[in-house]
């Protein structure tokens, strides 16, 4: 028998492999059960776990279909320790797998039914990671981040000293030399043929900052099954269309972690 509750976040905290620590919240569904399917949401470049509030609202759409959810900043990001500007992929894909190893840990986790789901930068870091798992949500999907990211920071783009980029908010993101030759280790296209779980990409067809094609490089490599979704007039934080990504990812979840 199923029992009801109020859903119940939990600020978390984990420490990764370079002795820093990263800040999480767990949140589990109304529904009381001994084990959950279990989503974990990866933000984006510089960002936090909120993803600009995408993540908190995603957060209730996927615990009232009752999955547990985890959220992490990064680090150097958000409430987690450590210094963004000397981050690299391979610093972020490292954290990511400290974070998924700690989720499989959990004793209220299905280690069965776990699937991710990916924002922007999000998407590289968890694609690098080739992570083993039962389903993946990839939005604003980026497939050549060194390509996008250089463009990104346009005239504040320096390959041998500090970059820096004026966000939306106002906020200055700096990165350091490190950041540019360790994609040089990595062929996204590759690593997703190596991804064996059902995949749905997500994208937007006013994407300014991610052109469309990163995820159609992504959708061809990926093994079967898979779907790829583009949404007319939504931008790369899902402005307008926010409620029909949450819709869409939920539906996903609750098909393929079943």
């Amino acid at each position: 028998m199923l029992l009801r509750m109020q859903i119940k976040e939990t600020k978390i905290s984990i420490i990764n492999k370079y002795g820093e620590r990263l800040v999480g919240l767990e949140t589990l569904p109304s529904t009381e059960k001994e084990k959950y399917p279990t989503i974990l949401l990866v933000h984006g470049f510089g960002v936090t776990k909120e993803e600009a509030g995408n993540f908190n609202k995603l957060t209730q759409c996927l615990t009232t279909a009752s999955s547990l959810v985890y959220r992490f900043d990064l680090s150097g990001c958000g409430e987690s320790e450590g210094d963004y500007s000397q981050t690299s992929l391979s610093k972020l894909r490292s954290d990511l797998s400290d974070i998924l190893d700690f989720v499989k840990s959990q004793a209220k986790v299905d280690e069965s039914r776990i699937g991710i789901l990916g924002q922007s930068f999000g998407t590289s870091v968890t694609i690098a990671l080739e992570p083993k798992v039962k389903s993946l949500v990839m939005t604003s999907s980026i497939s050549h981040p060194k390509v996008i990211l250089t463009k990104l920071f346009g005239t504040g783009y320096n390959p041998h000293g500090t970059s820096s980029v004026k966000r939306s908010d106002g906020t200055i993101t700096k990165i350091g030399p490190q950041f540019w030759p360790d994609f040089d280790n990595y062929d996204l296209l590759e690593s997703i043929k190596k991804i064996h779980c059902p995949v749905l990409f997500i994208h937007g067809s006013q994407d300014k900052k991610v052109p469309i094609s990163e995820a159609g490089a992504y959708f061809q490599s990926a093994d079967e099954p898979k779907e790829k979704i583009v949404i007319e007039g939504m931008e790369h934080g899902w402005k307008p269309y926010r409620e029909r990504v949450y819709k869409l990812a939920v539906d996903w979840f609750k098909k393929h972690l079943a």
